[in-house]
């Protein structure tokens, strides 16, 4: 599905009169992993939730800077970072898979009685079922910022004096960062990644592909590798980890031949990555974010590698 889709959803919102809006308890633990609690919102006067989606469909449909038209791809999440790509993902996605099931049973059944002033909330969600081609079409909109908040240095006027607000509110954002139709997730900004505890998927991912190549041999130094591809923005590359590359690399003459194209030191035939960088290169080799250019065959680092089509 392409970014026309996601248009064609902001497009026909006025296809649902029934939106309903959550606010969302999103919980981290080591042990038991993510969980959530989802709170439903009634709100006056009433429609005002159906205007506030009308005001962002018109936002992301016609503001060139903010809207959709900032975007230029969507595409399957691959662990890069392009914040002009919209990143999709299907519910069976084993990054999300758990988690989401979790999400969509809370959202179906929100409580209606915890008082919502009471809760620490990092999203809100509103959904509705809307119309394309003569199909129905389940939509949730969620927003990745707290929808309770208290306000500073904000006053009311009555009777000609200001009084300073002391009580939280409620924020309808005017920004979406994940759209899930019916079972695929569309992260319009990377935000979304915390609403499945993403790191703590990709880091097991990379730990797993570092413990693999090590049993490859193929790396001098490894300690200094290991330590530079479980740190900062590595983990996430691992992503598109590819084992077929990997594999391939055991050979001595395609390990030569790749470190000849890259720049990359050998040390015994093995890669070494003591030297400042190596490291670096080897994870974005493995897991395709290393190409060469095709008219001069120089070494290019990508966000990301696909089929050419």
């Amino acid at each position: 599905m392409s970014i026309q889709y996601i248009k064609s959803i902001f497009e026909n919102i006025s296809t649902c009169s029934a939106w309903s809006l959550q606010i969302i308890k999103i919980t981290h633990s080591s042990r038991n992993g993510i969980s959530y609690l989802a709170r439903e919102i009634q709100i006056e006067p009433v429609g005002r939730v159906d205007k506030h989606i009308k005001i962002l469909a018109d936002k992301y449909l016609n503001n060139e800077q903010d809207g959709l038209g900032q975007y230029t791809d969507c595409r399957n999440y691959d662990g890069s970072s392009d914040s002009q790509v919209i990143y999709k993902l299907d519910k069976s996605n084993h990054l999300i898979s758990q988690d989401y099931e979790l999400l969509i049973q809370v959202i179906s059944t929100p409580d209606t009685e915890i008082n919502p002033l009471e809760l620490k909330t990092q999203a809100s969600v509103v959904k509705g079922t809307i119309r394309i081609d003569n199909q129905e079409v389940a939509v949730k909109f969620i927003s990745m910022q707290n929808p309770i908040t208290t306000l500073k240095n904000k006053f009311w006027s009555a009777n000609g004096t200001f009084h300073e607000i002391s009580d939280k509110v409620l924020t309808l954002r005017n920004s979406v960062d994940v759209i899930i139709v019916n079972d695929t997730v569309y992260m319009l900004n990377l935000s979304g990644e915390k609403l499945f505890n993403m790191e703590r998927s990709y880091n097991k991912i990379c730990l797993s592909k570092v413990e693999l190549i090590s049993q490859k041999n193929i790396i001098d130094n490894f300690d200094i590798f290991k330590k530079c591809a479980t740190s900062g923005h590595n983990p996430r590359k691992f992503v598109s980890f590819n084992d077929s590359h990997l594999e391939k690399l055991v050979d001595t003459r395609t390990r030569k031949q790749i470190a000849a194209q890259f720049n990359i030191k050998l040390t015994n035939d093995r890669f070494d990555a003591s030297e400042e960088g190596i490291a670096d290169k080897i994870v974005k080799l493995l897991c395709q974010r290393g190409m060469l250019n095709p008219f001069d065959a120089v070494p290019m680092e990508v966000s990301g590698s696909r089929k050419w089509t």
